[in-house]
């Protein structure tokens, strides 16, 4: 951790509203791609990056140093978007979550405006049908581009079995792929 980044945390932990608006300065935009992942919509995505803040001013002095800063966060913010979909499952006993796919929002849109936007719908949906763990190991690399490092001190795991699991759920998401492809005609071009 670099010296500067150690003494803004410091100040923080003694109260320093302005490092710790640094401090979250620092993993807003990363934070909110990962939250989005999670949340799929800006206001829920908004939401739970403030919860995860809060959370991240109460457990500061907590922060030993062990992994980075950012790390840190994100496993406070992945936890935060979990409790929240876990909030949503049992109180509508299911897991859906609202859909934000507006067809009609796609411009002037073509077809294949249209169908791009079913595909990645698509491949959301897939997402959201692994298992939690799954899900997790799956946004965390392959969208958010994290190495097999960083994901064993997100997921407390060790590396060797990141590498197995990110393998086991990028054949689970391949699976629920093909089926989806053969149920539907848009990955026909």
């Amino acid at each position: 951790m670099d010296f500067e980044l150690k003494r803004t945390i410091e100040r923080a932990k003694k109260g320093d509203e302005d490092a710790f608006a640094s401090l979250i300065s620092r993993v807003q935009n990363t934070g909110y791609s990962v939250a989005f992942r999670y949340m799929e919509n800006d206001a829920d995505t908004r939401d739970v990056m403030q919860e995860a803040f809060i959370k991240m001013y109460r457990n500061l002095g907590s922060f030993k140093g062990d992994s980075s800063f950012e790390t840190w966060f994100t496993r406070i913010l992945i936890n935060c978007c979990l409790d929240e979909l876990r909030k949503r499952k049992n109180n509508y006993g299911h897991e859906d979550i609202d859909e934000h796919y507006d067809l009609a929002d796609t411009g002037p849109g073509t077809e294949a405006q249209i169908l791009k936007k079913e595909r990645q719908k698509a491949v959301t949906d897939a997402i959201r049908q692994l298992p939690e763990e799954a899900r997790n190991i799956i946004i965390l690399r392959e969208f958010q581009g994290l190495s097999y490092e960083e994901l064993a001190d997100v997921l407390d795991l060790e590396p060797g079995t990141v590498k197995s699991r990110l393998n086991r759920a990028k054949q689970k998401l391949k699976e629920i792929l093909l089926q989806t492809m053969e149920q539907s005609s848009i990955w026909d071009v």
